[in-house]
């Protein structure tokens, strides 16, 4: 269902583009390993999730552009045990990011991005007789680097690096860090 509003979303942009200056709009999807580390005294521990993103943006120029994301989770780390079932992973990723670019060549350019990242982590276990569910937000400033590979005029290809928000969570005299990151490959379509 998810899927299908990005795609949606994706095809109103699209459209939306088509009657705009279209040379100036693109549109992509980027597959994302997203990292979540928790750091607390003498303990630190990382698990990785596998999500997907829609992206759409607007060039300024050749130097700045502005992209709105929206992701949702595809691979969960999840166990089954004697009917006792748990997982962990994210269940929906937002960015507002602005993207300051520089072409090494034709083809090829480096760029970094700033902006706005909200992820949203959730939670579940079950087993017969009861369930539990929680949605943690990890939200604020995301920073991030990445390269970009131009085929043809309209198609590229790009890796990024993106450090999302952290959160210190505190109770008392005890207290522990979540911190959490994308590394990204994906695919862009200038009109």
């Amino acid at each position: 269902m998810l899927f299908k509003k990005m795609v949606l979303v994706a095809a109103v942009i699209g459209s939306f583009a088509a009657q705009a200056e279209v040379q100036n709009f693109y549109v992509g999807g980027q597959y994302n390993k997203t990292t979540l580390e928790e750091n607390e005294s003498g303990f630190s521990g990382s698990v990785d999730f596998g999500s997907i993103t829609a992206l759409a943006g607007y060039k300024f120029n050749d130097y700045l552009a502005v992209e709105a994301r929206f992701g949702t989770g595809v691979k969960d780390k999840s166990s089954n045990e004697d009917g006792y079932k748990e997982s962990l992973g994210v269940d929906m990723q937002t960015m507002l990011v602005a993207k300051a670019s520089y072409n090494l060549s034709n083809e090829f350019s480096v760029f970094a991005v700033a902006g706005y990242s909200k992820t949203d982590f959730k939670y579940e276990e079950s087993e017969p007789g009861y369930s539990f569910s929680e949605t943690d937000s990890l939200n604020g400033l995301a920073l991030g680097i990445g390269a970009e590979f131009k085929f043809s005029n309209n198609v590229a290809v790009n890796l990024e690096y993106v450090m999302l928000p952290d959160k210190t969570f505190r109770d008392g005299s005890y207290s522990f860090k979540l911190e959490s990151n994308n590394l990204s490959l994906g695919v862009n379509y200038y009109f």
